[in-house]
């Protein structure tokens, strides 16, 4: 991401928009999260994650016993989200996608929720969030409106952010295959997005990986 771009998304963070929910994107985050199963004691990378709207829901749903690790390119949107009180079991960092340090083999559950466009290199990104991910954890890319409306918005809006496109269903699913991911699932909808993948379980997984190392 280059710094225009994350001057330019420092600047979205003005834009009260994106601290709340509108009923609709809220009924539709909720059938998200019911479908994404996450439980207590789970920890979950959520990239991207703006002005943490979505992360005190994570935060609800794996409980103090769980992880939620967010992170934002912009110090405007992590500096909003830490305003909401995160508890002790989320951290925040303003990171960019293509240089943030990712525990590895430690999640069961990447959500990117409105923001896989903005986090190029894709290609780059769906091997590095991939890498992240447990033995059968799964890779979340979530919008609360069509992939038609977001690259509408996005090839509309400032000139850095006009190839920041939801890519097709098919060019998707070749990506988060190539990155090593399973069991591919995309629902191209008429007012959402919602694409699955699962890290492959090796046949011989070996010890646990210790993540409080």
């Amino acid at each position: 991401m280059t710094a225009e771009t994350v001057r330019c998304f420092d600047a979205l963070a003005a834009d009260a928009q994106w601290y709340t929910f509108t009923p609709n994107e809220r009924r539709i985050t909720d059938e998200f999260v019911r479908r994404w199963g996450i439980r207590p004691g789970d920890w979950v990378l959520e990239p991207g994650c703006g002005s943490g709207r979505l992360t005190v829901i994570l935060a609800a749903l794996t409980g103090p016993e769980g992880r939620v690790l967010a992170f934002d390119a912009s110090r405007e949107f992590i500096r909003a989200a830490a305003r909401r009180g995160m508890p002790a079991h989320v951290t925040l960092h303003a990171f960019r996608m293509e240089t943030a340090p990712l525990p590895q083999a430690s999640f069961e559950h990447v959500v990117c929720f409105n923001a896989f466009p903005h986090l190029v290199p894709q290609e780059r990104t769906a091997y590095r969030l991939a890498g992240a991910l447990r033995p059968g954890g799964v890779l979340w890319i979530a919008h609360t409106c069509s992939r038609g409306f977001v690259n509408g918005v996005h090839r509309q809006g400032p000139a850095s952010l006009r190839n920041h496109l939801l890519p097709a269903p098919r060019v998707l699913d070749r990506l988060l295959r190539g990155a090593g991911l399973g069991e591919v699932e995309i629902e191209d909808g008429a007012d959402r997005f919602l694409a699955r993948a699962v890290h492959p379980a090796p046949v011989f997984a070996g010890p646990p990986v210790d993540r409080h190392a």
